[in-house]
């Protein structure tokens, strides 16, 4: 089962603004044959170098800076405040977004990029394995699990029976995905994170707390991001859904049978105890803290140590414990 790996590896580079902005489709204003070699924010940018400025309100900051380029928002207006005159800027309507692609094209993406199976890592021959997948030292890959292309197990990730792995998914060190867990595309799981385990659930039977077996599974959607350290169970009998673009940060317990939408936040240290449904667009702050098979409606703000005991409608802010509508607190 073993392959040997490739090495994928590009040097940095230097291009014009001309270029940079055709990259990023646009607007040239100024010099186009200035040569960049880095992208660097605005406080450490230096000669040769491209930044970026978001916000008008910060535009300030590029008279004192010796960068050679700017990107910027639609709405930039460079003699209010003003700016050196010989700044060459380019123009788009999402200033980050262009400046991250400019920055990873400038890198080169220096970092190897290996395909193939390590020979220290486990892959069970019943495992079926995409194309340019890269597993590293140390990984363990368990019966009928299924890699899709281009996928990345980096060392000490555990890949447990039967899961199922989407295209281009990238699994961080030490992560641990039980038996059944699915991921669709380009899923990205960091260090440390347990996907799968059983949920927290007992029942009494004479005197003592019995464990009800959790033999469900985890389903997770395209372009979901779990942070390091979090913990998201499986279900009691059917599934725990993740939904597809939800981004979850570090330190995050979702407990078992959850629902979560598209396209939710959870932040650091924000819990769900199980059984809960949660709309799309849901933002869940800092340690809040979300009651059993509580309900929350489409674009719900759930403040900062915020713990919900009832259903939220759609479209509310709430805050305190108990949480209540943002006014009212």
């Amino acid at each position: 089962m073993s392959a040997p790996f490739r090495e994928e590896r590009k040097s940095p580079v230097v291009a014009t603004v001309e270029q940079l902005a055709a990259l990023v489709r646009g607007r040239l204003v100024g010099d186009g044959k200035v040569s960049i070699h880095s992208a660097r924010p605005v406080n450490e940018a230096g000669p040769g170098d491209i930044t970026f400025i978001e916000n008008e309100r910060y535009a300030k900051l590029l008279r004192t800076s010796p960068a050679s380029a700017a990107i910027v928002g639609p709405h930039f207006k460079q003699s209010k405040p003003p700016v050196a005159d010989d700044l060459t800027v380019i123009e788009v309507d999402d200033p980050i977004s262009a400046f991250v692609a400019v920055r990873k094209h400038l890198s080169g993406d220096q970092k190897a990029r290996w395909s193939g199976i390590h020979p220290q890592a486990y892959v069970s021959p019943t495992a079926k394995i995409g194309e340019g997948v890269a597993i590293y030292p140390f990984v363990y890959v368990g019966e009928d699990a299924e890699i899709g292309d281009g996928t990345t197990l980096l060392p000490g990730s555990v890949i447990g029976d039967r899961c199922r792995i989407g295209q281009d998914c990238t699994i961080h060190p030490n992560a641990v995905l039980y038996a059944d867990v699915v991921l669709a595309d380009r899923v990205e799981i960091h260090a440390g994170t347990v996907l799968g385990g059983d949920g927290f659930g007992y029942r009494q039977a004479e005197g003592r707390h019995v464990k009800i077996p959790h033999t469900g599974r985890l389903e997770v959607g395209s372009d979901v991001e779990i942070g390091s350290n979090c913990t998201i169970d499986r279900a009691t009998f059917e599934a725990t859904r993740i939904g597809e673009g939800t981004k979850i940060d570090n330190l995050v317990m979702i407990g078992h049978n959850n629902q979560i939408g598209r396209h939710n936040l959870l932040c650091g240290q924000a819990g769900v105890a199980g059984s809960c449904t949660t709309g799309d667009y849901v933002v869940m702050a800092g340690k809040a803290g979300i009651k059993d098979k509580t309900q929350i409606g489409d674009k719900v703000v759930v403040g900062a140590q915020a713990g919900v005991h009832r259903n939220i409608p759609s479209g509310q802010q709430v805050l305190g414990a108990p949480a209540v509508p943002v006014r009212e607190q």
